[in-house]
């Protein structure tokens, strides 16, 4: 089977669940390629038969640029697929989507997966619950999984559709997943929409930097452009990776506001982190870090710049 997995990541935990996939995959199929999901051409995935799709998990589903990609597919009968995301509580709804937008595509769907990812959330204090993850374990199962993935599209393939896995329903998939959850009033979160980037011209290095610019999530920042930002599209990608990331303090974020909402986003997401204890068996969850969570200072009221790294396209605090 010649096979490809196409990611979307933010913060790079996407990026090495993958790798980890690829690595098992091509233990069973010599011809498996691996791509994000940006550079993808939707036309020759026809020259493919098993396709993997994973992404972070956004307010309990897939990104919206995952949505668009997925519906903008060509039709794929007779392919095979396997989704996984990554995420700092639940999968959510992001499981069932995926597995149902693909099958939509005439895709036979031979598994899924998920794992949590450190979390990099400004408004949130650190230690996160999920921070250290994925680490060796996680990906030691990544690799199995995909191990897995290909033996069982292989059999599938070959006529034992006794193994195409059925979605697990209603609690069940809760359980195992995460419910959606209400995150609040509109009034709780309005503030949040407020916390937009302004860019100061004066401390920006533009062109010698270019990093506000080529990791924005949803692609809103044209430093050749004016103006700079594209508001109907910029965020609040709840991660603010052109402030965070940004050396000088060119991109500006308003954290005045943030201080009163460090009691809603608390509160929102302790209600996220606790079935994660109530599952914690069926959901694999381990808590890796030292202390309390949140007994920490949040990223955004830290002074150093940048104060997020990049290397090897995988984030970490500077």
């Amino acid at each position: 089977m010649r096979s490809i997995i196409i990611y979307h990541s933010w913060t790079g935990n996407t990026k090495q669940i993958a790798s980890a996939i690829h690595s098992g995959i091509k233990e069973i199929f010599d011809k498996c390629d691996i791509t994000p999901m940006k550079d993808v051409d939707i036309n020759k995935l026809k020259d493919y038969d098993l396709i993997g799709l994973g992404s972070f998990v956004q307010t309990f589903q897939e990104p919206v640029p995952v949505t668009d990609f997925v519906n903008a597919m060509p039709d794929l009968t007779g392919r095979y697929g396997f989704t996984f995301c990554t995420h700092g509580t639940c999968a959510g709804s992001y499981i069932e989507r995926m597995v149902k937008g693909l099958r939509g595509k005439g895709i036979t769907v031979t598994g899924w997966n998920d794992w949590y990812g450190a979390g990099f959330i400004p408004l949130m204090p650190k230690p996160y619950y999920t921070d250290g993850h994925p680490d060796k374990i996680d990906l030691k199962e990544a690799i199995e999984f995909g191990k897995e993935i290909a033996q069982r599209s292989q059999k599938i393939a070959s006529g034992e559709i006794k193994l195409i896995p059925e979605l697990p329903v209603k609690e069940e998939y809760e359980k195992l997943y995460g419910a959606v959850m209400d995150l609040g009033s509109r009034d709780d979160m309005a503030d949040l929409v407020k916390l937009k980037p302004v860019h100061n011209p004066d401390k920006c290095l533009y062109p010698k930097c270019t990093k506000c610019m080529d990791n924005c999530p949803t692609k809103s920042i044209d430093l050749s452009e004016s103006p700079k930002i594209n508001y109907n599209t910029c965020g609040p990608c709840m991660v603010w990776l052109c402030e965070q990331l940004c050396p000088t303090g060119a991109m500006e974020v308003n954290w005045d506001i943030a201080d009163n909402m460090m009691n809603t986003m608390t509160s929102i997401f302790k209600r996220l982190a606790e079935p994660m204890e109530e599952y914690k068996e069926l959901r694999r969850f381990r808590s890796l870090i030292t202390g309390e969570e949140g007994s920490g200072t949040p990223l955004y009221k830290k002074q150093r710049r940048p104060k997020l790294i990049i290397r090897d396209g995988v984030i970490r605090e500077s």
